[in-house]
């Protein structure tokens, strides 16, 4: 299945039509709520994107130092929130900002206000990273603390506006072909 056009319940059975109305399918209202009652939780991240993840962020430290950043730190404390940033980068070259990463398995609005409420001197921008992160999550960055999910590689800014270093890994080493970005109310 490629697309989803139409779900509708209808006399005891659900009704989907997919792939621009090539594709139907009718399952009983039995059958349908087995499938939905047994599904996995969106919050749970798979083993393979919790493996991305850290992918992700081996590869940023990796990079990192072979394009002899001017500081590679990992630990940095996020102001007075009581987290660290995983990963502090700052390229060298005149007008390089300094990013914080930091890494979860799951990313909800909470952590993301957590993260945002704590303004840090020395991080001009962060980002927080999971194998999965909510819609409300995605929506709650700002400026300068974007959110990018593993799941459905979709991220709170554009590829055009992530720091080179991200976009660097994401597309050449992890093989990402772009990012769905996600702003407020897009959902």
């Amino acid at each position: 299945m490629e697309s989803l056009e139409k779900l509708e319940a209808q006399g005891g059975q659900m009704r989907l039509s997919a792939n621009a109305g090539s594709l139907r399918i009718l399952f009983s209202q039995e059958v349908w709520e087995d499938l939905i009652s047994n599904a996995p939780a969106f919050e749970e991240p798979t083993p393979e994107e919790l493996e991305e993840l850290g992918s992700l962020r081996e590869q940023l430290e990796r990079y990192a130092g072979e394009e002899s950043f001017s500081s590679v730190l990992r630990g940095v404390r996020c102001g007075d929130s009581g987290l660290e940033y995983d990963l502090v980068l700052r390229p060298s070259g005149l007008f390089a900002m300094t990013t914080g990463y930091y890494f979860a398995p799951v990313v909800g609005p909470e952590l993301v206000a957590r993260m945002g409420a704590e303004k840090d001197e020395s991080v001009e921008q962060a980002y927080v990273i999971g194998a999965v992160a909510s819609e409300a999550a995605l929506e709650a960055g700002d400026d300068n603390l974007r959110v990018l999910s593993v799941r459905g590689h979709s991220c709170s800014t554009s590829r055009f506006e992530m720091p080179p270093e991200l976009w660097q890994v994401l597309s050449g080493r992890l093989g990402w072909r772009n990012v769905e970005t996600i702003t407020r109310g897009e959902r």
